[in-house]
């Protein structure tokens, strides 16, 4: 499910069971260069994509929040070394605890809807990546 949703745009607040949908601009957030993309924009943020994705796939049996934070506090973590495609990623820093999460898709490899102005993309090396490798905070696989 998740990859046939690369390429589609990144949408602050967008996204939801049935699939990508309209975002929201608050105070911080779906701007760009101070423009309000996301209210305009039919995509997906990172916490959209997973629950979309999990729930298509296990066809409706999981139905995840639409926000990061509980997504990782209400579902079974998983160790780093026992991922399996379709467990999710989270990711924090100091000024942004469980800020973002992704789809790992196996082979080290993440699919994720980044921030506005980006699109669903599928990173490869997360874990070695500048950017995200630092920040990984831990997994989780949904269950039922």
């Amino acid at each position: 499910m998740a990859e046939e949703q690369i390429g589609i745009p990144y949408a602050w607040g967008g996204g939801d069971r049935i699939g990508p949908s309209p975002g929201f601009c608050d105070d911080l957030n779906g701007y760009l260069d101070g423009v309000c993309l996301a209210d305009s924009t039919i995509g997906f943020d990172c916490s959209g994509l997973t629950l979309y994705a999990w729930y298509t796939a296990s066809g409706g049996a999981v139905d995840l929040p639409h926000y990061t934070a509980a997504q990782y506090r209400t579902n079974p973590h998983v160790d780093r070394n026992e991922l399996r495609p379709g467990d999710l990623l989270y990711f924090s820093r100091p000024d942004a605890l469980l800020h973002h999460t992704g789809i790992y898709a196996g082979g080290q490899a993440m699919i994720h809807a980044e921030r506005t102005g980006t699109r669903v993309a599928r990173l490869e090396n997360v874990f070695q990546d500048s950017q995200w490798g630092p920040q990984y905070a831990g997994a989780v696989r949904p269950a039922p």
